[in-house]
């Protein structure tokens, strides 16, 4: 895993963190994640639906997979926050690009 953390951390080096969330954002909505950005710190969640009635008045749980943040120069990941199935797809996503 810290293998996979270390990729995380060159590839969101290369840029800003604008820059980062933007490559990462459409890669991986489609396998049912979102991204958000605050400032220097983006954060990738899973959606799930629950409850409702036919879809009608489901709720969306948000649940952190990843926190990634930079500080000046470096590269800080919440190893607590890390899903390891969600790294290995992200990194997967962005070595075919």
């Amino acid at each position: 895993m810290e293998d996979q953390l270390s990729e995380l951390r060159h590839w969101m080096s290369h840029g800003t963190p604008r820059q980062f969330y933007t490559e990462i954002a459409y890669k991986i909505t489609p396998h049912g994640f979102v991204a958000e950005i605050d400032g220097d710190k983006v954060t990738c969640y899973r959606i799930k639906r629950q409850g409702g009635f036919l879809g009608l008045g489901a709720r969306e749980i948000k649940t952190p997979v990843l926190v990634v943040e930079r500080r000046g120069e470096e590269v800080f990941i919440d190893e607590e926050h890390a899903d390891p199935e969600f790294v290995a797809l992200l990194i997967s996503l962005l070595q075919a690009h």
